[in-house]
């Protein structure tokens, strides 16, 4: 097989960026990838070098793109950090830190003690003072290691059906804020001036939404993330809601660098957050959105899964990236089948199925192994961006006909709400148009 050679596939090196900026969430496995040892029988294409799979130091000859989210909740509260991500030269990415909300209102980071399925809201209440120590650690870890981090919050989530498991089941709204805001006032004490917070708003509905902002609100720090029904899964209602609220008691002023939605990759939404970032611009012109997923890691690395290109076009069926079990026959294995790999993105120029199955024994329980996983995920990463950045080149160009009529009411409607002052009646009277781009998940 003739190796290609071609100059890497760049997206964003350096930030504030035209649209918003997607952040992988690297998990633990993958952040390690440049340590990872190869069997030297393996095979593999010419010239292949894993440190090209590390798409965030900008050195790769695969493609780059310098920005990453990464989980404490990857961690037991207490661990020593070690691996390329937390040793940055000249702090050569941009790590975002997520403080472990999700796990924390889970019960699950491991760590923090005295919690357990069922237990009164007062005993949980109780053993979340108790874990200052652990707090301390949380914090430290964000405050060394990441240049904007997420607060610590709990989640109103865990006293909804959603939550039925959760230690913090029983706690009321407003015992879930007041522990929230005295982490807030820990972090204001305890913060220093590399590490850029970013104030987590949750919320349910409407009201919610609007009881959560009102107690954490003086808490500026850098920026917000937007989790619950105030990003995506309170559907796109619910989101301009929130930002146009917060934007109205002067969320966004000039000590707002960075607003993080979390938990959301799909292409429309790389369309409709970056709509918002372009009206929040024309008052504070370095604000930078941004969002994150782990679809990549776990498909690619719990499911054996591959990403589709999504063709995008004029039907919002068509914006959806799909994702593909790797078949991986036997005879896929074989070395000397030379047929090219499924995969359509940088890493697979030069990849063969058999770069991918790899194990030929008659009797082998797993064909694959986990450099195969790392080299989806990459694969998947690369598909996500892709997408993102071919929707909104194909939503902001000089005729955006090419994109799905819903999306393009719905940026026409982004634009009118974000110049009236009846924001609030423009906003009911389109939520019908809203709710076809995305309704709230958490409708009861």
């Amino acid at each position: 097989m003739t190796t290609k050679t071609i100059e890497p596939d760049n997206f964003v090196l350096s930030a504030p960026h035209d649209a918003v900026i997607f952040l992988p969430a690297v998990n633990s496995a993958y952040a390690k990838i440049s340590e990872y040892k190869i069997d030297y029988k393996r095979r593999l294409p010419d010239n292949f070098d894993i440190r090209d799979l590390a798409f965030w130091t900008g050195e790769s000859k695969l493609w780059n793109h310098k920005f990453l989210l990464h989980s404490i909740g990857n961690y037991n509260v207490g661990d020593t950090m070690k691996g390329p991500l937390f040793n940055r030269p000249n702090n050569q990415f941009t790590f975002v830190g997520d403080s472990g909300g999700f796990q924390i209102g889970k019960g699950t980071l491991n760590g923090i003690k005295g919690f357990v399925s069922g237990m009164s809201a007062n005993d949980a209440v109780a053993a979340w003072r108790d874990n200052y120590s652990a707090k301390m650690w949380m914090i430290d870890w964000l405050n060394h290691y990441t240049d904007f981090a997420m607060t610590i919050d709990l989640p109103l989530w865990a006293s909804e059906k959603a939550g039925i498991n959760s230690p913090f089941h029983r706690c009321s709204p407003q015992q879930l804020l007041d522990m929230t805001i005295d982490n807030l006032r820990l972090i204001a004490a305890e913060s220093n001036v590399r590490t850029k917070w970013l104030n987590v708003i949750q919320g349910l509905d409407e009201n919610s939404i609007k009881f959560w902002w009102d107690g954490v609100k003086q808490y500026k720090f850098n920026g917000w993330a937007m989790a619950g029904a105030t990003g995506y899964r309170g559907g796109l209602y619910n989101v301009l809601y929130t930002v146009l609220m917060m934007r109205d008691e002067g969320a966004f002023e000039e000590h707002c660098e960075w607003v993080h939605y979390l938990g959301v990759s799909q292409a429309k939404w790389a369309v409709l957050l970056t709509a918002i970032q372009r009206q929040l611009r024309k008052h504070n012109p370095k604000i930078q959105l941004s969002c994150d997923s782990a679809t990549a890691f776990s498909s690619g690395g719990g499911r054996d899964e591959y990403a589709v290109q999504p063709i995008l076009g004029t039907r919002i069926s068509n914006w959806s990236t799909k994702y593909v079990t790797l078949n991986s026959l036997r005879a896929y294995a074989d070395p000397l089948n030379n047929t090219p790999s499924p995969l359509s993105s940088p890493i697979a120029n030069n990849l063969l199925i058999n770069h991918l199955v790899v194990n030929y024994d008659e009797l082998a329980g797993r064909r694959i192994d986990t450099l195969t996983n790392m080299i989806l995920v990459n694969h998947n990463v690369w598909t996500i961006l892709d997408a993102g950045r071919r929707a909104v080149a194909d939503a902001f160009s000089a005729d955006n006909s090419n994109i799905p009529a819903e999306l393009r009411r719905g940026l026409d409607l982004i634009e009118k709400l974000f110049s009236t002052d009846k924001w609030r009646i423009l906003l009911i009277h389109g939520k019908e148009v809203l709710d076809t781009i995305e309704k709230n998940q958490y409708t009861k």
